[in-house]
Order: structure tokens, then C-alpha cells, then sequence
């Protein structure tokens, strides 16, 4: 036998096994991340718990998504890094159907973990250019994705696929568009205009159809705002950010009260990233600074503090973006650990009730 002969036979006995290593990883589960003791959960005792940890998410194998792992290896030799790995998740959203949406400004990609049908892609363009600075996302109750571009100026949107469909905010309308907000009640999509301190509303036709705010630190005014939620009845929570307070005003955009105050201490605000609110209208505004979810009663009473600084289940690393999905799933973008974390609201146990 030849010395090529050999080294061709050695080469390709080499790609079976190292095939067959990597199909037969393929059949393993997903991957665990459940603490050794008891869940992590929120007050600590003797209080009684309102939120519980459930688990993390790094990778598409920890929601049980399976993909051919010899494809992911191939992938990874093209382009030098995992291509399933978060780089700096930023924000985060639940479609109707149960599958996450992750903005990742760093990898330029929104990422789509479709848990229905156990896919795994990601959104990287639309209206034909690479997306640049995706920082927000949000979904509408027909499986329309929001993406809000910050360099691009423009909030982009996609049906559950990840195909692009249409573009609202262009033209130079907004300026710095960054957190998101649907209310699926009056079909209308709140975009936060950071560099215009304004809050935008655009209703299913793409008709801007209202404004709020205006630079300042008057009542309905904003200052680097970075972040929006809505309640049930239509309310809006927006993070003023560098005025160091959540405002609440209403559908139209009118001034309805304030709380928050600038501070490190528990129930004042420093770095206020993310906001999202539960069932029973408590709010939850993300401290990205010292790495913790504060949750406030609706007039703005502290009740808890969630988290700490650190990697371990219900720790945080600059956490940003926070979703509150319809089963009461908190969804944290844990941006500096490159996951999300998902915790459970238990309810409310001055009202006696369970969880979802």
C-alpha cells in the first residue's frame, strides 16, 4: 500500500468517527442547568415566594432544539465562533406560539428559537442590508416580530419565519429607536425614540398615530428614555432613564403619575435598563448597574429585589432587556453571561394566589 493510499484511507476513517461522534452527541438530551438544591426564589424565606427560577438558556439544545451537530462543527470552522451562541443578548420577546425571540447587538442578529417546531434560525437582514444595532424586539398576537434597529434608525418587521415584511420609522423619522412595546388591545406598537426623548405609537396600518414626551424632567416629559411596557388597560411604563424614574401615562400619551428617584439603594435607580410587568400589574424594572430586578407594586412600592451579581441560576452580569410572557414566564436577557434566564411568577401571596 502506497504512503497516499494510506493517508487517504486514514483521512476518511478519521471523518467517519469524528461523524459518528458528533451524530451520536446529537441524541443526547438538551443540556441542564437546574441548580443542585432548591430553586432559587424571590423574597427569601420567611417571606413567602413570589418569583421562582426555572432555568437558563444559552444555546438552542437547553429548549430542547436539536440540530445536526456536524453542521454546527462546519459552521464554526467558517466562521470562527459558535453560531447558535448568544454574543450579548439585549433584549427578548415570547411570540403567541411560544417561541423566543432574542435582539443581539453584538452578533448583529436577532435570534428565533421556534420551540413549536424545534428550529433554530436567526434574523440577520432586512429590506435587503444587514441588521446593525438590533437592541429591542417585541411581538404582536398574529406572530409578527418588532425589531428596532438603533444605528439603522428604523424598527423592522418580520412574520414568524424571520422574513422581513416591512419597515416603520424610516426616512429619518426616528432617531434612536430602542425599546418596545406592543399592546395587542388597540394593535398599536410603542417604540421608545431615545435620542428624541419621546415615545412613538404606530397602529397595524404603520401610521404614526402618536407621540409623548419631549426632553425634560417635568411631568410627561423624558430624558434618555431606554424602555416600555403596557398594562391592560392600555397604560404605559416607560424607564426615563436619566431622569431616574418609571412615568406612567396613558394611551394617548398623557401624564398619569411617577415614581423612582436617582440612587443605589434598593427601590431608587442608577443604570434602569428593562421594564415589563406581570398579571397583577407589578412592575419590574431591570438595575443593570448592579444587577438586579426590582419589582415595584403599581404605585411604585418596592417589593422585592431579584438577583445579584455572578453566573450561577438567578445571578446577573449587566441584564437589559425583560419579557413577561402570558403564563407568567419572566424572561431576562442576562447580557454579559450571553443567556437568557427564565423565572416564574407565583402570584401574589398578600391576594393567595398560586401560580400559573
Amino acid at each position: 500500500m502506497s504512503g497516499r493510499t494510506a493517508s487517504i484511507i486514514a483521512g476518511r476513517a478519521f471523518a467517519f468517527v469524528l461523524l459518528a461522534g458528533l451524530l451520536s452527541a446529537c441524541a443526547r438530551g438538551p443540556a441542564r442547568h437546574d441548580p443542585a438544591g432548591p430553586r432559587p426564589a424571590w423574597p427569601p424565606p420567611p417571606d413567602a415566594p413570589r418569583i421562582e427560577w426555572l432555568q437558563t438558556v444559552s444555546v438552542p439544545a437547553d429548549l430542547g432544539i436539536q440540530h445536526n451537530r456536524l453542521v454546527r462543527f462546519l459552521d464554526q470552522l467558517v466562521r470562527g465562533r459558535r453560531s447558535e451562541g448568544m454574543s450579548r443578548p439585549y433584549a427578548v420577546t415570547v411570540l403567541p406560539d411560544g417561541s423566543i425571540a432574542v435582539a443581539d447587538p453584538d452578533a448583529r442578529s436577532v435570534h428565533l428559537f421556534d420551540t413549536a417546531r424545534t428550529k433554530y434560525r436567526r434574523i440577520r437582514e432586512a429590506d435587503g442590508a444587514p441588521l446593525v444595532s438590533p437592541v429591542g424586539v417585541a411581538a404582536d398576537g398574529h406572530g409578527r416580530i418588532f425589531v428596532a434597529d438603533s444605528m439603522r434608525a428604523a424598527v423592522f418587521v418580520f412574520d414568524g419565519e424571520g422574513s422581513w415584511i416591512g419597515t416603520l420609522g424610516g426616512g429619518g423619522a426616528l432617531l434612536r429607536p430602542t425599546g418596545l412595546a406592543f399592546d395587542r388591545g388597540r394593535e398599536i406598537l410603542y417604540v421608545v425614540d431615545t435620542l428624541a426623548h419621546k415615545i412613538v405609537g404606530f397602529d397595524a396600518a404603520g401610521n404614526r398615530v402618536m407621540e409623548a414626551g419631549g426632553r425634560g424632567a417635568g411631568d410627561g416629559q423624558l430624558n434618555y428614555p431606554v424602555s416600555v411596557a403596557v398594562d391592560r388597560e392600555g397604560n404605559l411604563y416607560v424607564g426615563d432613564s436619566m431622569n431616574f424614574r418609571v412615568q406612567v401615562l396613558d394611551g394617548s400619551g398623557r401624564f398619569v403619575r411617577a415614581f423612582g428617584a436617582a440612587g443605589r439603594v434598593p427601590g431608587s435607580f442608577d443604570k434602569a435598563k428593562g421594564i415589563a410587568l406581570d398579571r397583577d400589574g407589578h412592575v419590574y424594572v431591570v438595575e443593570g448597574l448592579h444587577d438586579v430586578i426590582q419589582v415595584f407594586d403599581a404605585a411604585g412600592a418596592l417589593l422585592t429585589v431579584v438577583g445579584g451579581t455572578g453566573s450561577g441560576p438567578g445571578e446577573f452580569e449587566l441584564p437589559a432587556g425583560i419579557h413577561i410572557d402570558d403564563a407568567g414566564r419572566i424572561l431576562v436577557a442576562d447580557s454579559a453571561n450571553h443567556r437568557i434566564q427564565i423565572l416564574r411568577y407565583l402570584g401574589d401571596p398578600e391576594r393567595g394566589e398560586g401560580g400559573s
